[in-house]
């Protein structure tokens, strides 16, 4: 498979109601008069929607080659550490409309609920499914526009700030304050705490949801914000977004409160563990994960929300998430660690007339132009990067990409995020 150098992608498109219509279309070149909504590119082997293979001249799902070919693809150690699965799934998100309050669980959760729900006879697309596979879903996102989210919930202190600035909230749990004082540095009596406060706004009776939401959105309908570093926009934006049938509304607009509100520029990132709730609010960021598509909703969203399932898989863990910016590791490279072991993003920018060596070491990597055009040497083939472009590099092949296109001078500056296993993989062998 070295022998052949890269393999041709094509990623596939999900058209989720949330999703924008313009920043998707424009990489892959697609027109979108009718304005259908572009919300996820996915670029890997899922078995919902793999990437397909330009070889030969033929075309082939992503999973059946990688199938037939496990360790010619990912290398004998990755293939045996994984399964015979690529690792990974490498995603494009342009989030126009808010996304549900969710949270993925641990591999042990995962593999527990899926095989749970394999045995009750849950068919994998029933909109009652929680577990669509047997993979957990640890995920980093970098941010390509200014993007904002919910990540994990806020600290405590701030927590109880928020009811006091904030009166229609204050009544989720009266007595906070006090306790919290009580807990001082009592880990788990704090743990205990967000556990109860969280549990009794997904627990209380609707009638109640809408009493204290319709005075909130009353009194913020009153003089709104244009602040898109308040709760407060937010929760008038969910609002507006997730009405519910008869005139009810949506709990997850608590979460807005709860949770850590992060306005993140471009280049900056932040990792999504396991049993941490978080949304993703509106921009456009890359995103990458375990090879999975478990998600346990909280909220804001029409399908379906397991609410003692959440719960179970759910770290009450108050504080203030890392926002990270990456690590130089050359003049052209920045690489976004994570405690994953599945994957690593790195971003490769490169001037006219550049050049980016690089190899496949520990296993596969997947590569996507999003800017600027350029020459992928690999295996003595040469293939033309443009925008859009996506290829596959299997495990063992170095390549060398350089912005200075024969007969052209004066190339636009490329650059390509790149996918792959962690430097320290070589630990799977």
């Amino acid at each position: 498979m070295a022998d052949a150098g890269v393999l041709l992608l094509q990623g596939v498109v999900q058209h989720y109601d949330w999703g924008g219509h313009n920043f998707i279309p424009d990489l892959l070149g697609i027109e979108n008069a009718t304005r259908k909504p572009f919300a996820e590119l996915w670029i890997g082997a899922h078995a919902k929607a793999p990437s397909i293979v330009e070889l030969g001249g033929a075309e082939e799902p992503l999973d059946t080659l990688i199938a037939k070919a496990p360790a010619a693809i990912l290398g004998s150690a990755a293939s045996l550490h994984f399964n015979g699965r690529l690792p990974y799934l490498l995603k494009i998100l342009d989030v126009k409309k808010m996304l549900s309050i969710q949270a993925h669980p641990t591999l042990a959760q995962a593999r527990h609920g899926f095989a749970r729900e394999n045995a009750e006879g849950i068919p994998l697309e029933a909109s009652n499914r929680n577990y669509k596979d047997d993979n957990h879903k640890p995920e980093i996102g970098v941010a390509l526009t200014e993007f904002w989210m919910l990540h994990g919930f806020r600290p405590l202190e701030q927590i109880a700030g928020m009811f006091g600035q904030t009166p229609e909230l204050s009544s989720l749990l009266p007595d906070l304050p006090h306790r919290l004082a009580e807990a001082h540095h009592d880990h788990e009596a704090r743990r205990g705490l967000l556990r109860e406060l969280y549990s009794s706004v997904m627990t209380m009776p609707q009638e109640r949801v809408d009493l204290l939401l319709n005075t909130l959105l009353s009194r913020l309908r009153a003089k709104p914000t244009t602040d898109k570093d308040s709760p407060d926009y937010w929760a008038l934006r969910a609002a507006d977004n997730f009405p519910l049938p008869g005139g009810h509304r949506d709990r997850g607009i608590f979460s807005v409160y709860l949770l850590n509100l992060l306005h993140m520029r471009p280049g900056q990132g932040t990792f999504q563990p396991a049993g941490v709730l978080h949304a993703y609010l509106e921009g456009v960021n890359v995103e990458l994960m375990a090879n999975s598509d478990n998600v346990l909703r909280g909220g804001l969203t029409t399908k379906h929300v397991d609410v003692p399932e959440l719960l179970s898989i759910l770290t009450f863990e108050g504080g203030t998430p890392e926002v990270f910016e990456g690590s130089m590791v050359s003049g052209e490279e920045r690489v976004y660690r994570t405690p994953a072991e599945e994957f690593e993003v790195s971003r490769v920018s490169l001037a006219a007339h550049g050049r980016y060596a690089g190899e496949a070491s520990y296993g596969p990597k997947a590569l996507l132009v999003l800017h600027g055009s350029g020459i992928l040497a690999a295996a003595g083939r040469r293939s033309i990067l443009n925008r859009g472009s996506i290829v596959l590099v299997p495990c063992g092949t170095q390549f060398v990409i350089e912005t200075e296109t024969p007969g052209k001078t004066g190339t636009e500056d490329l650059v390509v995020f790149q996918a792959g296993l962690p430097r320290h993989a070589r630990g799977t062998a």
